[in-house]
């Protein structure tokens, strides 16, 4: 029999809305996301598409409870490995729409493919060289120590959409603003 109660707690196969502050370091640290109360981070939990550890601090938690937890590089995404910064000969690159005369600044995000797999690599350009660029392959929070500090919003079960495709779907189909808790009553199933 399906069950008409929204979930208690964060646990497996529920949407969840947050709210959060993430620095760089600790608690103090230099600010690098804010997801506010009026642009939460809604997802869908025990998807896989979250960080595992970041998924474990959250787990159990009730709404209307705080957190405040720290991932380690080994946690989050990693430590900087110096094999994912190559130098790029500017010859040896494909023609390109977006850079046809092969220009480009430090801090350009560029995409490359490696070898005949369909796979892309995005790396941003570290260094700008007579005949080469410095690309570092790295995801942009490598390395550092994140630490999250916010609000449980919201949490209910997903729609039947939802727990098929184990994701969280805006219920207008876009990213707005609205609330999880906004619209119709949508707790009537598992």
């Amino acid at each position: 029999m399906k069950s008409n109660k929204r979930p208690k707690y964060i646990d497996h196969d529920t949407i969840v809305e947050l709210s959060y502050e993430l620095r760089d370091g600790g608690p103090f640290g230099p600010l690098l996301e804010v997801m506010s109360e009026n642009w939460p981070l809604k997802f869908y939990f025990g998807s896989g598409m979250m960080l595992p550890a970041f998924e474990a601090h959250l787990h159990g938690l009730r709404e209307g409870d705080h957190f405040s937890f720290a991932l380690t590089p080994s946690e989050a995404y990693g430590h900087i490995r110096a094999d994912l910064i190559r130098e790029i000969n500017l010859s040896e690159l494909p023609d390109s729409e977006f850079f046809p005369n092969r220009v480009f600044e430090k801090g350009d995000f560029v995409s490359f493919s490696f070898d005949s797999s369909a796979s892309h690599a995005t790396g941003v350009v570290t260094e700008v060289l007579p005949n080469s660029i410095v690309v570092d392959f790295n995801h942009s929070l490598a390395g550092k120590d994140l630490h999250f500090s916010g609000k449980v919003l919201f949490i209910r079960n997903p729609t039947p959409d939802e727990a098929v495709q184990k994701r969280y779907i805006e219920p207008n189909g876009i990213r707005s603003n609205s609330r999880l808790s906004d619209g119709p009553d949508l707790y009537l199933f598992d």
